[in-house]
């Protein structure tokens, strides 16, 4: 009998993204380059309405080896994001200092990733050992000036991979 494989989500932040977090359940998006995720971490540091939160960095992260590999990751969700914000979103090999400027990188509008249809290709390669890693996934929250103070909507990110 196949052994299933252990995949966890990692946050990077800090210079050319290189300073890896533990495990995460969850991801603020803040006005700080941190990956901490709480209601004391969202109250700290807020957005300002007009401004971008600053880029999330992500990575899929293998605990547990699958008997050959996982591969071809994918990611959607909730697209229930306030009307007055949009989150961005893509997938990138190279790492780069998280920033609160407009994303050079996550461009693409989250909206168009609702389920695992029409799902954004996070990581196609073989990962086959304990602390392999995916490319990553990056993730910037835009919001409007008209924006409401106080807790936006929350989203759910989901993603899949392939095991063998």
């Amino acid at each position: 009998m196949a052994s299933p494989a252990g995949v966890s989500i990692r946050v990077y932040t800090e210079t050319d993204a290189t300073t890896e977090s533990v495990a995460v359940t969850g991801i603020d998006l803040i006005s700080a380059d941190n990956a901490t995720n709480s209601t004391a971490n969202r109250a700290t540091y807020p957005i300002t309405a007009g401004a971008n939160s600053y880029e999330k960095w992500i990575k899929a992260y293998v605990d547990t080896a699958a008997d050959n590999y996982v591969n071809n990751f994918k990611l959607w969700g909730t697209t229930a994001i306030d009307s007055t914000t949009t989150l961005y979103v893509a997938s990138t090999v190279t790492g780069s200092t998280p920033t609160s400027a407009t994303s050079a990188v996550a461009v693409n509008d989250w909206t168009n990733y609702t389920d695992s249809t029409t799902a954004l290709a996070w990581h196609a390669t073989n990962m086959t050992a304990i602390g392999s890693v995916s490319v990553f996934a990056v993730f910037q929250l835009a919001t409007g000036a008209a924006a409401a103070a106080g807790n936006w909507t929350q989203a759910t990110l989901s993603y899949s991979y392939d095991e063998a």
